[in-house]
């Protein structure tokens, strides 16, 4: 295997300091509820000659997972976002601060910002 460089959610591979084994994780279906970005410049000054697919982008995205609501993030460069629309059907699976969300066949590791009881959780 060759040396693995570049950011988690670019390239959809998942290391977990949490999990041993992606395996151990509980997967449950989840619907994108929406999905916005916006360009992160991280409290720098803004530049005039930047590249525009070199900008950070903050990607924030709704998820309703049936017991669970999801507000998570990410921060890429343009070209790295997800891209979900509305109403996609994805699986994720929380390991610690981080969702974990499977889709297309790939998976990315994104920071739960927020975290609330969904319509069907246990009573």
């Amino acid at each position: 295997m060759g040396r693995r460089t570049g950011p988690v959610a670019a390239r959809g591979r998942v290391e977990s300091p949490y999990a041993t084994d992606i395996g151990e994780l509980t997967w449950v279906p989840a619907v994108v509820e929406s999905s916005a970005s916006q360009l992160f410049n991280n409290g720098s000054s803004p530049g005039g000659a930047t590249e525009p697919t070199l900008q950070a982008v903050r990607e924030s995205i709704y998820l309703d997972a049936g017991a669970w609501l999801y507000h998570v993030t990410q921060i890429v460069k343009r070209g790295g976002t997800l891209r979900l629309r509305e109403g996609a059907k994805v699986e994720v699976a929380e390991d610690g601060k981080q969702l974990i969300l499977r889709v297309n066949g790939k998976q990315y590791k994104l920071h739960i910002e927020q975290k609330s009881r969904g319509k069907s959780a246990a009573k």
